[in-house]
């Protein structure tokens, strides 16, 4: 994907400058008639946005709807890229704003079950704990804004998720919660597999996902 881009603001559209490293014939060739197509027109040098993506479907797709940010000298843009064929290149053109994105937060349940039956050992895989544990989870998380949400990667298996840790703030809430449930030989490990488990590449990361609204596409 590239991070650098020629802008003809004139006719609003953008082309990817070829990477070093990535540059083959067809790609400069490309390149070349993009300049010449617009060799009357001011071109600027845009680079991309790190972090301003939002896709309307898997990122994998290669039909998928993109939108993202560039930056041109003190201006900051928003870039729609989609394409009509898988036989066509993808076409940049700007546009007003990023889609509207609403945000829900979640955890991967089935990764945190897991993780609880291998630290507790429950015979059968299910316990009263686990479920008052799982239960208490999503409450916690139910009322948390995904605008304030501190996340620290993308989530590489969903388009415009990314996860975070289990906020600090609401670890000892959790405890509270879930400590009737077990007995006093257990609450402190109870403590220990939430303060193991909370870190963003644990079982309590929380996620959030936003969903293009469709009437952008």
């Amino acid at each position: 994907m590239s991070e650098a881009y020629l802008l003809c603001r004139r006719c609003g559209v953008l082309h990817p400058v070829p990477m070093d490293g990535s540059v083959d014939d067809e790609a400069m060739q490309d390149l070349a008639a993009f300049r010449a197509e617009h060799a009357t027109h001011i071109l600027e040098d845009a680079q991309r946005v790190p972090d301003s993506s939002l896709y309307a479907g898997p990122a994998w797709d290669p039909m998928t709807v993109q939108w993202f940010r560039v930056a041109t000298g003190t201006d900051t843009l928003v870039v729609c890229s989609k394409r009509t064929s898988i036989d066509e290149p993808r076409r940049h053109e700007l546009t007003a704003e990023l889609p509207r994105a609403v945000g829900r937060i979640d955890v991967d349940e089935a990764l945190l079950r897991r993780a609880f039956v291998r630290h507790f050992c429950p015979s059968d895989g299910h316990s009263p704990q686990l479920e008052r544990f799982v239960e208490a989870v999503h409450g916690l998380i139910s009322d948390l804004d995904p605008n304030e949400v501190e996340t620290t990667y993308d989530d590489a298996a969903l388009p415009n998720a990314s996860l975070g840790p289990f906020p600090a703030e609401r670890c000892d809430a959790l405890f509270r919660r879930c400590a009737p449930a077990f007995d006093a030989a257990e609450r402190e490990r109870l403590r220990s597999f939430i303060a193991d488990q909370r870190l963003e590449y644990n079982a309590l990361a929380v996620r959030v996902r936003r969903t293009v609204d469709a009437s952008a596409m």
